[in-house]
């Protein structure tokens, strides 16, 4: 279904919405990379994008050099454009303090900017708070109704990365729509070393050697070597 998406949709924009700079590609980067291999015009919408100090890896970040990262990771994926609601620390891992309809009014005006084919989001069932609230500020945003100054965005997928699933009932995930990556595993991995401040060692999801095991996981499911899972939000056919 998304590969023939993909490859005969005339409106060839899609849209990516990330709470911090990496969630994208953990998220969602090989089918960032896979839409642009096939002409498709990629935007980045982040929440934040700012330096902080790391727990996993017990040191400190600027924003000067996330953006660096954002830049490096954009290339790699194809990313024709992107844009950030927040840059600096006010906000970073606080969105749900941030009243949603500044996030939701930022989400709509790309939208009505980008008028994207597809939007890729991120899940609600998401143990992080900044997750959720930039999940529920999309979900506003991408409300039905007749296309027209705000478009109906035909196509809309939730993703979710390897922390995802913790955390008991509430925090679930079920994706129903999986995209093979095999193709593009390696630029994959490649955008998620463009962040240098993030990446760390395995077994931490957020090494190479566990976000590759995650999408051979994904991968099962779908009878492939490499894959993304998503839950479909809406599927205008």
């Amino acid at each position: 279904m998304l590969s023939t998406v993909l490859r005969h949709n005339d409106n060839k924009r899609m849209m990516v919405l990330a709470p911090h700079a990496d969630d994208e590609v953990l998220g969602a980067g090989g089918l960032m990379a896979k839409a642009s291999r096939q002409g498709w015009e990629v935007h980045v919408q982040f929440a934040t994008i700012s330096g902080y100090a790391s727990a996993p890896r017990g040191d400190v970040s600027d924003t000067s050099s996330r953006e660096d990262e954002v830049r490096a990771a954009a290339q790699v994926l194809g990313v024709a454009g992107y844009e950030a609601l927040y840059l600096g620390e006010q906000w970073h891992l606080r969105l749900d303090a941030v009243p949603q309809q500044d996030i939701i009014s930022f989400i709509e005006r790309g939208l009505r900017r980008l008028r994207p084919a597809l939007v890729a989001i991120p899940c609600l069932g998401h143990y992080h708070q900044d997750h959720r609230a930039m999940c529920r500020a999309a979900i506003a945003a991408l409300r039905p109704a007749p296309d027209g100054a705000r478009p109906l965005v035909p196509m809309v997928l939730a993703y979710n990365h390897a922390h995802g699933g913790w955390g008991g009932e509430g925090y679930s995930f079920h994706p129903a729509v999986f995209v093979d990556i095999t193709d593009c595993i390696e630029t994959k991995l490649a955008a998620l070393e463009c962040y240098r401040s993030q990446v760390c060692l395995e077994p931490h999801p957020r090494s190479a050697s566990m976000l590759r095991s995650n999408c051979a996981h994904w991968g099962a499911y779908a009878g492939v070597a490499y894959a993304e899972a998503f839950e479909c939000i809406r599927f205008l056919g």
